[in-house]
């Protein structure tokens, strides 16, 4: 019986392992596909988003067409953010920032991106949402303010950023734009509240992990979700309220 279970374990693992190669396989015949039709897309002035209308910028991160914002939406839906103070770090387009503040959030939404940031203020007048949209490199401009829940769609490659459009793909070569991130959150978060983020299978989830451990934070929830083909890592983040040693002492 013993041998009849071991031998069911090794077929489990390799039903996974090919289930994984053809996923990936069928990524990478997807990304052929879709590529030129969402450059195509994102020419276009605006695009439609959970019922809204969104102004766009071929210099800016697109809200629909790159596929983690609209998972990105799909989690942080899930939180309550009702009369509580939200920083959409790298807002782009201000979807988070923007479908937050409607439902009731207080946001401040900021960017390294000078085209972001007039597109973010735009769309928010769009849709009639107030929310405060100010040029930032990372916490550089925030001025000492503390955040209920810090969102941020993070630069998932590893690389230089040679232009402020690719700031929002490229996170350093050893990824030290999401380190920088990670450190300045813990002065940035106001006591109990949470760090939220969204990364690709790309970026390698042990890593991005490491670099808010280092910076002191635990995960209070793990996920994953997939976008045609594609693995995001969802991750929210909170400070321990106390360390070991101030709870010996």
């Amino acid at each position: 019986m013993g041998a009849n279970v071991g031998v069911g374990k090794r077929e489990s693992k390799s039903r996974e392992r090919r289930m994984e190669s053809a996923r990936r396989f069928c990524r990478r015949l997807f990304q052929r596909v879709y590529r030129p039709y969402a450059l195509w897309q994102m020419t276009k002035p605006e695009t439609r988003l959970r019922g809204r209308t969104l102004r766009t910028d071929p210099e800016v991160f697109h809200p629909v067409h790159f596929l983690s914002t609209p998972v990105f939406l799909d989690y942080v839906a899930m939180l309550d953010v009702a009369g509580k103070r939200l920083l959409d770090m790298g807002t782009g387009s201000g979807a988070v920032g923007l479908f937050s503040a409607l439902r009731g959030a207080r946001v401040t939404a900021c960017d390294v991106n000078r085209s972001a940031v007039r597109l973010a203020g735009e769309n928010a007048r769009l849709n009639g949402v107030g929310m405060d949209v100010v040029w930032s490199n990372l916490f550089a401009a925030i001025g000492g303010q503390t955040f209920d829940l810090i969102c941020f769609n993070l630069p998932f490659w590893a690389g230089d950023a040679r232009t402020v459009f690719e700031a929002a793909l490229y996170g350093g070569k050893n990824f030290e734009l999401v380190r920088a991130f990670a450190d300045g959150c813990r002065e940035a978060l106001a006591p109990g509240g949470s760090v939220v983020v969204i990364f690709s299978e790309d970026s390698g989830p042990e890593r991005i992990a490491s670099l808010f451990t280092d910076a002191g934070f635990v995960p209070a929830d793990e996920r994953t979700a997939f976008k045609f083909f594609e693995r995001f890592h969802l991750m929210r983040l909170e400070r321990p309220s106390s360390s070991p040693a101030e709870k010996r002492g």
